[in-house]
């Protein structure tokens, strides 16, 4: 149980400062820490119920987040395509391991 808190604390809390570093470029900082703790949090609570599926969901977000915003120019369309990267990878992974567990 120990191990699960600590990575659960350890992958929300990277998320959350690198979200952070990321968005700042982009966004005032009032407007890059509420990206940072959303990040956060679906991360960590994602981690939860899907182990490290979240993680992958959150790297996937980042990723788009950082190709969108060199071709659409501005941080708000990017940030939304990425959002929308990062709430699919969720539901994915929880579909995913909610199929998983109910196959065993």
């Amino acid at each position: 149980m120990d191990l699960i808190v600590t990575l659960t604390t350890v992958f929300t809390l990277l998320a959350g400062v690198s979200s952070y570093v990321i968005a700042r470029r982009d966004l005032r900082a009032g407007a890059a820490l509420a990206v940072a703790v959303v990040a956060a949090l679906g991360t960590g609570l994602g981690f939860l119920f899907t182990v490290y599926l979240a993680v992958v969901a959150y790297v996937g977000a980042v990723g788009v987040w950082l190709v969108a915003r060199r071709f659409l120019r501005k941080p708000g369309p990017a940030l939304l395509v990425a959002a929308g990267v990062f709430g699919v990878g969720l539901v994915g992974s929880v579909t995913v391991m909610s199929i998983a567990l109910s196959n065993m």
